[in-house]
């Protein structure tokens, strides 16, 4: 309850707070001391019936009704005049603020400008700033730069000869049918691939390829193409195609090398599209640096009207299919190889539907530009019988090899024998997986150094689906071509988009410390309806299925075995101990 008698208090006031409107509440004060900006006050306060009087920490708040006077206090100052001395102390202190402007005339007429920022061009900025010219400090740095970069650079050639050292003479020795015969293949895109900047996208995945094992990446078209896969080109010399530019390729080939893997290029040879039409409106002239005419296309290619000598293969229709048999077509194209090996960095070749052309042209190409390794698509129609595939597919391997031959063994061939028996095989069928003489059925029981094992590429997989593997089936495969002789090939999309990366290397893995190689000797010891068991080189052995068997039980299969790998009824691997 508040008493009728006024309240005596002692307060520290501001000076701001002293006003004229404070007098209707403030009968009488008396200044007892000055300290600074603030005026101690013994004040005596009589409160008003519709005013409480509320002490919060030593500081009083005046609450009232809606008559608020705060404004009042804040706006009319002090109730007494500052005195001089405490003018002159503000005064020395304060900012030097123009003097405020009443009208519009006494600003147009102030020395004092308006504040005005500059344009972010002419503010510097340390992103955009240029080195000056003899400035020790840059001139330093720059220089500590180019040492390190050559340091890392010679690091990296010593690395190189390290390893090459390291290597026993039959895996240093490279035939471009083979390779070392110790090589394992990465196709690195598939049919989507055009959609990205890929050489961006695939470079940074060089450094986990070679630490799984990988020793060679197969890169996708490099040329300017009518189709964005880059399977239908045009000018050859023109490397800025959908997966990127011809900088960016050079990039991505450089980061192959530095983690000591081969570059294999793309390369289609057996057709080229035109950049003009003739004088009666067929698509037969071409453009860039390669300006041919209708002379250098097949006259039996039944679409392009050329007036070169007959096709030695199979027609492509889609475009104009070129004659090989022309000199000045093979000096072009021996020219063109040996440019992209030597300025862009490739080291091998995947050669495109080489059914097209002789495989006599293909020799003749290979020996010009010297590869690392060389591998054609002689992809060929097995044989059915009722919708199923047949037991004996001897004419359909045969056909490949024919084609190796044509090309004195210079180039190995995809096997695609072994990729159709096993879409059947891995179905209880296992017994398909050894043919009448007791070898792989596949161009691997034939001729194993030049046979090129994959399961799906960007034609049969993919988003184009020509030719699926079943997808369960998948990680048998893999433990079949990565255990077995010849070259295996393992795809972008399943080791990178179906979560069989450590998979794929743990096979990987297995093949390495078990030495096998292209020429590995297979000795196959059960091939029927409940599984497949084999032996591959000295010292791996491998079981696909659900037969019960362990190295134990062969009587025909000496020394000690140490299981490395155990998927079940999939697969499971043996290492000799």
């Amino acid at each position: 309850m508040l008493p009728s008698d006024p309240i005596h208090a002692t307060l520290l006031f501001p000076q701001a707070l002293h006003s004229n409107s404070t007098r209707k509440f403030l009968h009488k004060s008396d200044c007892m001391f000055k300290s600074r900006n603030f005026m101690c006050c013994k004040v005596d306060i009589s409160i008003s019936e519709d005013a409480i009087a509320v002490d919060n920490g030593g500081r009083l708040a005046l609450v009232i009704d809606d008559d608020s006077y705060k404004s009042k206090l804040l706006s009319d100052g002090p109730r007494r005049e500052i005195p001089d001395w405490m003018a002159r102390r503000i005064g020395s202190v304060r900012p030097k603020f123009p003097p405020k402007k009443i009208n519009i005339s006494e600003v147009n007429t102030s020395k004092f400008k308006s504040m005005e920022l500059p344009n972010p061009s002419e503010v510097w900025s340390i992103a955009k700033a240029k080195p000056k010219d003899g400035d020790t400090l840059i001139e330093h740095v720059i220089e500590k730069e180019v040492i390190e970069k050559k340091r890392k650079a010679l690091e990296r050639a010593l690395q190189r000869k390290t390893i090459q050292w390291q290597k026993t003479p039959e895996e240093i020795k490279l035939e471009p049918g083979t390779g070392t015969g110790r090589e394992i293949v990465f196709q690195g895109f598939n049919w989507e691939s055009c959609r990205k900047k890929w050489y961006l996208d695939l470079a940074p995945k060089a450094a986990d390829l070679s630490r799984c094992g990988i020793t060679a990446v197969w890169l996708p078209p490099p040329t300017e193409s009518v189709a964005p896969q880059g399977y239908m080109p045009s000018d050859l010399y023109n490397l800025n195609s959908a997966y990127g530019t011809q900088e960016e390729l050079k990039y991505c080939i450089e980061e192959m090398h530095n983690q000591h893997l081969l570059a294999l290029g793309d390369v289609v040879l057996n057709h080229r599209c035109a950049h003009k039409q003739s004088g009666n409106g067929v698509w037969n002239i071409f453009g860039g640096k390669l300006p041919w005419g209708p002379e250098a296309i097949v006259c039996d290619d039944p679409n392009f009207q050329g007036r070169g000598n007959p096709s030695s293969g199979d027609i492509f229709h889609a475009a104009p299919n070129i004659d090989h048999s022309q000199d000045f077509v093979r000096n072009d194209v021996k020219e063109w190889l040996n440019w992209l090996r030597n300025n862009i960095g490739y080291d091998g070749w995947r050669l495109d539907f080489v059914r097209g052309f002789s495989g006599g042209y293909v020799k003749e190409y290979i020996e010009a530009s010297n590869p690392a390794f060389a591998i054609g698509e002689y992809w060929d129609s097995m044989a059915y019988e009722g919708g199923n595939l047949c037991y004996n597919q001897d004419a359909h391997r045969q056909r490949v090899i024919n084609w190796i031959n044509a090309t004195g063994g210079t180039s190995s061939a995809f096997d695609v024998t072994t990729k159709g028996i096993l879409h059947s095989a891995l179905h209880n069928q296992y017994w398909r997986l050894i043919d009448p003489h007791g070898k792989p059925p596949g161009v691997m029981g034939w001729w194993p150094s030049r046979a090129v094992t994959f399961l799906e590429n960007h034609d049969t997989g993919s988003t184009q689906g020509h030719w699926p593997f079943p997808r369960d089936k998948l990680m048998q495969g893999y433990a079949y071509i990565l255990t077995h002789p010849g070259t295996p090939v393992v795809f972008y999309d399943h080791f990178y988009d179906f979560g069989i990366h450590d998979v794929i290397t743990e096979l990987i893995e297995a093949r390495k410390r078990a030495g096998i190689h292209c020429r590995s000797v297979v000795k196959i010891y059960h091939a029927n309806s409940d599984g497949y068991v084999a032996q591959i080189g000295e010292t791996l052995v491998m079981k696909l299925g659900q037969f019960d068997w362990n190295p134990s039980k062969e009587i025909n299969l000496d020394g000690s075995w140490q299981k490395f790998v155990d998927k079940g009824s999939d697969y499971k691997l043996w290492l000799r101990i």
